[in-house]
């Protein structure tokens, strides 16, 4: 078993690495798409609880290409960590997937 943990784009930096691993995780799942926010304010508004309005609303454009991810992939392995998994996708593309 592994112990991962989840981070939003917003938490993507090194003292949220450095607290994943103080917590045992191993590898991490991120979740690039920003529905919820204030883009870089890190403030607990960011989250996905509470006020849901949003919705549908991501970015930046594009959300990721190959130079993003390699760089982040090196970023995290830094802090012996593993990127496990890129979670969700941009709104404007599920009823592609849905109903394609």
């Amino acid at each position: 078993m592994k112990l991962g943990f989840g981070l939003y784009r917003h938490m993507l930096d090194p003292a949220h690495y450095v607290f994943a691993r103080q917590c045992g995780a191993t590898h991490l799942v991120v979740h690039l798409v920003d529905y919820f926010g204030q883009r870089g304010r890190k403030q607990k508004a960011d989250q996905p609880v509470g006020k849901l309005d949003g919705w549908g609303v991501t970015e930046p454009k594009p959300l990721w290409d190959v130079e993003f991810l390699s760089q982040l992939k090196r970023e995290i392995n830094e802090h012996d960590l593993e990127l496990a998994a890129v979670e969700n996708f941009d709104p404007v593309h599920w009823h592609d997937i849905l109903l394609d």
